[in-house]
C-alpha cells in the first residue's frame, strides 16, 4: 500500500509540474502579429505577408523553437476582403491566429505632364506652351479626362480624383520671367535707301516700354547724311535712360527696295514672270488696290504688250530682266546669253529710263533644260554676270501656275508657302489667267494675316537655287 501512495504521489507531482508550466506559458507567451489583425494590400502589387514573431517574458523566441502553417487566400487582382491564417504551436501551446486582409486601391493617380514649369509671355500673360498632361490610375486606368485645373498663388494646380476617392495633386509652377526692356522703334524701318542727289527725310522713332506701350521719353537723334555721296550713314536715337537705336542711311545710284503694309509681320516678294501680256494691266490693277508693290521679270515673247513695262515702273513696281525671247537656246553658250540679256535691258531702259541690274535665268538658276545645250553653262553665265555687278533671284515659294496649277491650288500654294518659307520669294506669271483672276483672294488674305510686301532689290533679299548646271 506504501508503495502505491508512492506512485500516486509522483504522477500528482509530474501532473503539477505539467500544469505549472502551462501556466507558465499562458501567463508570458504572446504572438504578435505584424502589421495588425486588420491589413490592407494594395490591388495588382504582391501582396507580401508582414507575418508574426512570438514571445515569451518580452523575449522573442527563435523561429527554430516553434513550428507553424499558414493558410493565404489573397487574390490582389480582385478587391475584397481574404483571411490569413497562422497554426503555431510551440512546447504545449498552440496559437490559432486569423489576419484580415483588404485588397483596396489605395493609390492615388499619377499626373504627368509635358513641362516642369508653365512659362507664359511677360507683357500678354498667355502661354508660350499649351501645356498638356495624361492621368493614370493604378485601378481606373486613364483618368485624364477628369483632371481639373485651378490656378493659385503663380501655380497650375492640377487635382484627380480616382473612384476609391484616391487624390492625386500636382503643382506646375508659373514663370512670366523678366519684363523686357524698353526700346526704341524706328518710323520707317531700321535700314532706308536715299537715291544719289536725292533728298533724306528724318522719319522720327517712338520710344516703348517692353510691352510695346509708348512712352513720353524724350529722343535724342544724332547724326548726318550726305545724299550727294554714295555710301551708308548711321543716325542714332538715344533716350535718357541710356536706350539706344541706330538707323543705316543707305545712298545708292540705283533703287531699292519698297515694303509696304502694316505691323511687323514677314515681308513678301511677288514677282511675276514672262510677260507683260493680256493679263498684266489687270494683275497691276490688284496690286494697286492693295497697295501692293511687285517685281516683274520681263520678256518681249509678246511685243504688242512689252509697252506695259513704263506702267509697271510708274506704278512704282520693281523691273528686270528675264529674257528677250524666252527661248532656251540661249543657253548654248555666255555670249549667246549676254546678248539675249543685253536686248532685253534697252526695252527697260527705253521705257524706264534705266537700266536694270536684277535678272532671273529662264527655268531658274537650278534648270536642267541648259543641259542639252552646254555643260556647265549656267554656272559660267552666273560667274560672268555676278563679276559684270548683276544679282540673279530664283524663288523659294511657288505657286505652281506655270505648271498649270487651278485658282484654288494656286491659293494654297501660296498661303501655305509664305507660313514657312525663309526670304519669301514667291514665283508667279502675268501670262496666267488663273493667277489674274486669283491674285485678289491671295493678297486680301494676306494682308489680313499682317504680311508687308516688297521689291526685290540688290541689296536683297536674294535667294539662289542651287545651280544644276
Amino acid at each position: 500500500m506504501k508503495k502505491l501512495w508512492l506512485i500516486i504521489g509522483c504522477v500528482l507531482t509530474f501532473i503539477a509540474i505539467l500544469l505549472g508550466l502551462y501556466f507558465i506559458e499562458e501567463s508570458y507567451t504572446e504572438v504578435i502579429i505584424h502589421g495588425g489583425i486588420k491589413y490592407n494590400a494594395t490591388i495588382y502589387e504582391e501582396f507580401i505577408d508582414p507575418g508574426f514573431d512570438l514571445y515569451h517574458n518580452n523575449e522573442i523566441i527563435a523561429k527554430s523553437e516553434y513550428t507553424y502553417e499558414t493558410e493565404n487566400d489573397v487574390n490582389v487582382n480582385k478587391l475584397g476582403k481574404y483571411k490569413v491564417i497562422y497554426d503555431i504551436k510551440y512546447h504545449l501551446r498552440h496559437f490559432y491566429i486569423e489576419r484580415t486582409v483588404n485588397v483596396v486601391d489605395n493609390l492615388e493617380p499619377v499626373i504627368t505632364p509635358n513641362m516642369e514649369k508653365l512659362e507664359r509671355d511677360y507683357c500678354t500673360r498667355k502661354d508660350k506652351k499649351e501645356l498638356t498632361y495624361t492621368a493614370i490610375d493604378n485601378y481606373d486606368g486613364d483618368v485624364t479626362s477628369n483632371v481639373l485645373k485651378e490656378e493659385i498663388d503663380d501655380n497650375m494646380v492640377l487635382t484627380v480624383t480616382d473612384n476609391s476617392g484616391n487624390k492625386g495633386t500636382l503643382n506646375i509652377p508659373i514663370d512670366y520671367g523678366e519684363k523686357p526692356a524698353n526700346y526704341i522703334k524706328l518710323t520707317g524701318g531700321d535700314t532706308v535707301y536715299v537715291l544719289l542727289n536725292k533728298t533724306y527725310k528724318e522719319q522720327g522713332a517712338g520710344y516703348f516700354d517692353g510691352c510695346g506701350e509708348k512712352l513720353d521719353d524724350e529722343i535724342k537723334i544724332e547724326g548726318s547724311v550726305n545724299t550727294s555721296k554714295t555710301g551708308t550713314y548711321e543716325i542714332t536715337y538715344s533716350v535718357a535712360d541710356g536706350t539706344k537705336k541706330v538707323r543705316k542711311v543707305i545712298v545708292s545710284r540705283e533703287s531699292q527696295s519698297i515694303v509696304v503694309g502694316n505691323g511687323n509681320g514677314k515681308i513678301l516678294y511677288f514677282t511675276f514672270d514672262d510677260g507683260p501680256s493680256s493679263y498684266t494691266t489687270k494683275i497691276l490693277n490688284t496690286l494697286d488696290k492693295y497697295g501692293i508693290k511687285a517685281t516683274f521679270f520681263v520678256t518681249n515673247q509678246f511685243p504688242s504688250y512689252v509697252h506695259l513695262i513704263k506702267d509697271e515702273y510708274e506704278r512704282g513696281h520693281a523691273v528686270a530682266v528675264h529674257t528677250y525671247t524666252h527661248d532656251y537656246k540661249i543657253y548654248k553658250s555666255v555670249d549667246a546669253y549676254v546678248s539675249d540679256f543685253n536686248k532685253m535691258n534697252n526695252l527697260i531702259e527705253k521705257y524706264t529710263g534705266s537700266r536694270s541690274r536684277m535678272f532671273r535665268f529662264p527655268g531658274g538658276s537650278s534648270n536642267t533644260v541648259s543641259r542639252s545645250y552646254s555643260k556647265g553653262v549656267v554656272k559660267k553665265i552666273a560667274n560672268k554676270m555676278t563679276n559684270d555687278g548683276y544679282v540673279y533671284f530664283d524663288w523659294d515659294v511657288s505657286s505652281g501656275d506655270a505648271a498649270g496649277a487651278s485658282r484654288s491650288k494656286i491659293y494654297s500654294n501660296v498661303i501655305n508657302g509664305v507660313k514657312s518659307c525663309k526670304k519669301c520669294v514667291i514665283l508667279m506669271h502675268d501670262i496666267k489667267s488663273t493667277t489674274a483672276n486669283e491674285l485678289d483672294n491671295i493678297l486680301s488674305a494676306l494682308t489680313k494675316a499682317g504680311y508687308r510686301f516688297g521689291t526685290l532689290s540688290t541689296s536683297g533679299p536674294i535667294v539662289h537655287h542651287t545651280i544644276a548646271n
